[in-house]
C-alpha cells in the first residue's frame, strides 16, 4: 500500500514551527507599523507649523490680529488650526484628514527669531 500524505504529528510540527516563526515576527512587523504612524503624525505637525510661519510672516504687523487675540504675535500667540484652514494656509484636505480640529501652534518670539510648538487639544 503506498501512502501519500503528511502524518498527524509532522502537520503539528509545521503549524508549531509556523507559530514560533509568527510570535518572533510580530513585534517587528507592528513596530515598523508604530514607526510608520508617528512619521505621519510628524510630517502632519510640520506641514501646519509651516502653514503657521506662513500666517506669521504675513499677520506679524496685522493690527486686526492683535485686538482678535489680544495679544502681541511677536512675542507670544496661538494660532488655532481652524484659523489656518479658514484663511487658506492648511488644506482642508489635511485638516480633515488629520484631525487637527482643536489643535494650535503656539508662537514665541524673543524679537529676533519665532519658534513654533504644535499644540494638541488647544480648545480655542
Amino acid at each position: 500500500m503506498n501512502n501519500k500524505g503528511f502524518t498527524l504529528l509532522e502537520l503539528i510540527g509545521a503549524v508549531v514551527i509556523l507559530a514560533i516563526i509568527m510570535l518572533i515576527a510580530l513585534p517587528a512587523v507592528l513596530n515598523m507599523l508604530t514607526e510608520g504612524q508617528n512619521t505621519v503624525d510628524k510630517a502632519a505637525k510640520d506641514i501646519v507649523i509651516s502653514a503657521a510661519n506662513k500666517y506669521v510672516g504675513e499677520h506679524k504687523s496685522d493690527s486686526k490680529y492683535i485686538r482678535a487675540t489680544g495679544t502681541e504675535i511677536k512675542n507670544h500667540g496661538e494660532i488655532s488650526t481652524d484659523t489656518l484652514k479658514d484663511e487658506g494656509y492648511l488644506e482642508e484636505t489635511v485638516y480633515d484628514k488629520y484631525e487637527l480640529d482643536d489643535d494650535c501652534v503656539v508662537v514665541t518670539s524673543n524679537n529676533r527669531k519665532y519658534f513654533y510648538e504644535y499644540k494638541e487639544d488647544c480648545g480655542l
